[in-house]
């Protein structure tokens, strides 16, 4: 190559087997006709020079030169020099030799993406007018999470929608945009082996068992108190609405913040304004929250959405009650739980919820209780800055919860039944930008398409415990959850979760196995009074 040796490469033409004719769509050879030279290596260069321009329509001729040459095969000599090939800014350097230039041809390699880090390898994408004047993003962690509120929504929307990816020299590659859906968020309902024997320490109580929320957490300061009206502020905790909603029940030994929605959740904290009035054997809460800063240098914040929430409640602790909750909420960077990172990132949104909700208590006898939640939403979301999600509207989401427990059966015990479907989104819009193919200058332009969030499966989780107390120090518990359509994907297949616990004095030993990850777990534990 001597002087050409930075635009030179190798072509082996050695021993070619010469062409003769075609035969029903298939070339044939003679092997015993074969040839060498420059002659025979052009063809070969330029039938690939020809698939290059087919797969790279943008780029110019001196960007087809530039691929092949910083893509050939150099790995059979030691280089003396290097070249360093850019396009649109983007540049690879790759080494030649004043013999064999670049090396070998691998047109192969020139049709891949072609990186500092091997072939193939991660891709870049690019958000802005131009290649030149935007900020690389890593293709490999640009992802969306959706919560388990969306099931396979996202990802089954998304299944067909291309977008553009970028390798080191400016080569564009079409991408499935699915495969930025991580599904990782599809964990199963599960039985907690230590809360479940911590239950055991308590004994079962009968009759009306009810614990209505009076004195509220983390109450910060009560701006005024009088028979019927009480103003506090809390800090670190939910409202008062939220608070009695969740905390407010005929039967204890039902954990209703179990059946929290993603919007609706008993811990999102901040600082809090809340009023309690009394109106007979009704009762009315209004409650406003906001995240406060709490250090200036760290930027760290106590509580997580901003809100305003009303409830009225009817009834008591010991007859039938019935709870009516409504109010919006706020959430920055995620939507409804779902999270994304660098090119689908949701940071800078802010996702604005409408909800209500009712929660229902019936005494049907003196050792049975009915207990049945639903919610019913509205949810819209902003624009993030730089993202390829561009908004969501009118994205509409559900849960219901019926449970169901009689005590006293065979004395000394309880048995409930529960169904559920945890929240589940049923339709709106999510719009996202899908990039265009580069033109040659670099440039990019975009195109818009909505998804349909609709999942194809709706989850339920049924489930039903016993327990019975043999006497003071002796007890027993099983519970096993049963879960159809997981992440409402309606392929999915059941998945269950069991327990069993017994306790004798002051020792506990429990055991859990769950189907989704064949785990298994024991906990044994034994206190001791000094």
């Amino acid at each position: 190559c001597g002087s050409t040796k930075e635009y030179c490469l190798s072509v082996d033409g050695w021993d070619v087997y010469a062409a003769t004719y075609v035969d029903s769509g298939v070339s044939k050879y003679n092997t015993s006709r074969t040839s060498y030279g420059s002659s025979w290596s052009a063809p070969m260069v330029s039938g690939g020079v020809a698939l290059m321009a087919q797969a790279f329509p943008n780029h110019t001729p001196e960007q087809l030169v530039d691929r092949i040459l910083a893509s050939a095969n150099n790995v059979w000599f030691t280089p003396e020099g290097n070249t360093t090939f850019t396009t649109h800014g983007n540049s690879i350097t790759h080494g030649y030799h004043s013999t064999w230039g670049q090396g070998v041809p691998d047109f192969y390699a020139a049709l891949s993406p072609i990186t500092s880090n091997g072939n193939p390898a991660s891709m870049a994408l690019y958000m802005g007018n131009s290649i030149q004047s935007s900020e690389a993003v890593d293709l490999g962690s640009s992802f969306i999470t959706p919560s388990s509120s969306f099931g396979n929504a996202i990802s089954q929307g998304m299944i067909g929608e291309v977008g553009y990816a970028y390798d080191a020299l400016s080569g564009g590659f079409r991408y499935d945009m699915s495969t930025r859906v991580n599904m990782s968020n599809n964990k199963a309902p599960t039985v907690s082996l230590p809360s479940e024997l911590s239950k055991l320490d308590n004994q079962l109580k009968f009759g009306n068992n009810a614990d209505w929320k009076k004195n509220f957490n983390k109450v910060l300061s009560t701006l005024s108190k009088t028979d019927t009206l009480e103003t506090t502020v809390t800090l670190g905790s939910s409202s008062l609405p939220v608070q009695s909603f969740f905390g407010s029940n005929s039967d204890s030994e039902i954990i209703l913040s179990d059946f929290q929605a993603p919007y609706l959740e008993v811990g999102e904290g901040g600082i809090g304004l809340s009023a309690n009035y009394q109106l007979g054997k009704s009762r009315l809460l209004i409650g406003a929250t906001t995240p406060i800063l709490v250090n200036n240098l760290t930027k760290s914040e106590v509580g997580s959405r901003k809100s305003l929430i009303a409830s009225l409640e009817y009834g008591g602790s010991s007859e039938s009650a019935l709870t009516l909750l409504a109010g919006v909420t706020q959430d920055e960077d995620s939507l409804l739980g779902s999270t994304g990172s660098d090119a689908y990132s949701m940071i800078g949104s802010k996702s604005n919820t409408t909800f209500a909700a009712i929660k229902a208590q019936n005494y049907l006898a003196s050792d049975l209780t009915l207990t049945g939640i639903a919610t019913v939403a509205k949810t819209d979301m902003s624009s993030p800055t730089d993202s390829f999600i561009n908004s969501a509207n009118n994205v509409k989401s559900s849960s219901m919860s019926l449970i169901a427990t009689q005590k006293n059966i065979m004395g000394d015990d309880s048995f409930s039944i529960s169904i559920s479907q945890p929240n589940r989104v049923n339709g709106g819009d999510m719009s996202i930008r899908l990039s265009n193919l580069a033109e040659a200058d670099g440039s990019l332009s975009y195109r818009d398409s909505n998804i349909d969030l609709s999942p194809s499966g709706r989850q339920m989780v049924y489930g039903f415990s016993y327990r019975k107390d043999l006497d003071k120090t002796i007890g027993f518990s099983v519970k096993h959850l049963l879960t159809s359509n997981l992440n409402h994907n309606q392929d999915s297949a059941l998945v269950s979760s069991s327990y069993i616990g017994l306790k004798f004095k002051d020792l506990k030993i429990g055991y859990n196995i769950n189907s989704q990850d064949s785990s298994q777990n024991t906990h044994l534990s034994y206190k001791h009074n000094f």
